[in-house]
C-alpha cells in the first residue's frame, strides 16, 4: 500500500518554504527553558503519513476492494512540561487500518506472527496512552481492554513520542537540531492546534538517524537504547516553526529510506497550542498490568 508523503500534505499548508517578512530571529531554546520553568500545558494534534512496503496480496484482490485502504496514525491529547522537558502526556491515538490491510495483518497473526497480531489490535481501534510518574499506561483493544492497565516504567513524555522522533522540548535534542540548521528565517503563517493562524519563524535543517540517535537522550530511548546500523545512515528532513517568542508551534519530520526497510517513507507533522487549560494529569487507576504492544509507535518497526 502506497501514499505520498510530504510535510505540505500532512501539516496542512498550501506551501512549506517561502519566507514571509523579514524579521529579527527568535531564540527557541531560551523559550523553552522559560515553558518548562513555568510548568506549561500545551495542547497537542499531530498526523502521520506512512508509505508501508507494498504487500503484493493487494495486487490479488479485485478492483475496488481495497480503495482508500490506509492507516496513517493520529493523534491529539495534552502535555504539561516540567525540568527535562515533557513530565506527562494524556492522548488519544488512532491508526485506523483499511479491511483489506487489516485482514492480511490477521492472516499473518494466524500463522504465528505476533507483529502481525499486535499491528491488526493497534490498527482496529482508538488507544488512550498516559504517561506520568515515570509510568506509562494504556487502554483499549491493544492493551487488553477498556480498563487502564500499567505497562511498565517509562519517561514522562513516552505517550506522546514514537512516531513523531524530534522532542523539540528535549534541550539536548533542540540545541543540537538549531546548531545544525540550514535555515534560520521569517517563516509562512501556519495553524497550531487549535486552527489558529501563528506568525513564525523557521527553522529547517537536516540529520540521519545516528546523528540524532548520539544528540537525543528520548530518540534514543524511542529505539530501546540501541539503533540498528543499517539504519544509522537514514536521512531525516527536519523543520520546526515557532511563535514570534520563539514557542514551539509545529514539528515536522521526514525520513524516506525506501524499499527494504520496515516502512519506505514516514512523514509526521505536531502542532501546538499554548495556554492551555486542562485538568492535572494524574496516574489513573490501573486495575492490571499489560505489555506494550510491538508496533504501536512508527518508530517501534526500526528498533533492533
Amino acid at each position: 500500500m502506497r501514499w505520498t508523503v510530504t510535510m505540505a500534505g500532512v501539516v496542512g499548508l498550501a506551501a512549506l518554504p517561502a519566507p514571509a517578512q523579514a524579521g529579527a530571529a527568535v531564540d527557541v531554546v531560551a523559550a523553552v527553558q522559560r515553558l518548562q520553568a513555568q510548568s506549561q500545558v500545551l495542547k497537542v494534534v499531530q498526523h502521520t503519513a506512512a508509505d508501508w512496503p507494498y504487500d503484493p496480496r493487494f495486487g490479488e484482490m479485485p478492483r475496488g476492494a481495497c480503495r482508500g485502504d490506509n492507516g496513517d496514525p493520529h493523534l491529539r491529547g495534552v502535555a504539561r512540561l516540567g525540568r527535562g522537558g515533557v513530565v506527562a502526556a494524556d492522548v488519544t491515538r488512532s491508526m485506523l487500518l483499511g479491511k483489506c490491510h487489516l485482514q492480511f495483518l490477521r492472516d499473518d497473526a494466524a500463522g504465528g506472527d505476533r507483529r502481525s497480531a499486535d499491528l491488526a489490535k493497534v490498527g482496529s481501534a482508538a488507544h488512550k496512552v498516559r504517561s506520568v510518574g515515570g509510568v506509562l499506561y494504556g487502554s483499549g483493544p491493544a492493551y487488553g481492554g477498556k480498563s487502564w492497565a500499567r505497562l511498565g516504567s517509562a519517561p514522562g513524555g513516552a505517550a506522546l513520542y514514537g512516531d513523531q522522533i524530534i522532542d523539540v522540548f528535549d534541550l539536548g535534542t533542540l540545541k543540537a537540531l538549531i546548531a545544525s540548521a540550514s535555515s534560520s528565517k521569517s517563516g509562512p503563517t501556519v495553524p497550531d492546534a487549535d486552527n489558529r493562524a501563528v506568525k513564525t519563524w523557521s527553522y529547517r535543517g537536516t540529520t540521519t538517524f545516528g546523528q540524532l540517535f548520539k544528540a537525543s537522550k528520548p530518540f534514543k530511548q524511542m529505539l530501546g537504547g540501541r539503533l540498528n546500523p543499517k539504519y544509522s545512515r537514514i536521512t531525516l528532513h527536519w523543520g520546526i516553526s515557532t511563535d514570534l517568542s520563539g514557542r514551539p508551534v509545529v514539528v515536522q519530520a521526514i525520513w524516506r529510506p525506501g524499499e527494504g526497510y520496515p516502512m519506505q517513507a514516514v512523514a509526521v507533522a505536531t502542532r501546538f497550542s499554548w495556554n492551555t487549560r486542562t485538568a492535572a494529569i494524574t496516574a489513573p487507576r490501573a486495575d492490571r498490568t499489560a505489555r506494550d504492544p510491538y508496533g504501536d509507535d512508527v518508530i517501534d518497526l526500526f528498533r533492533p
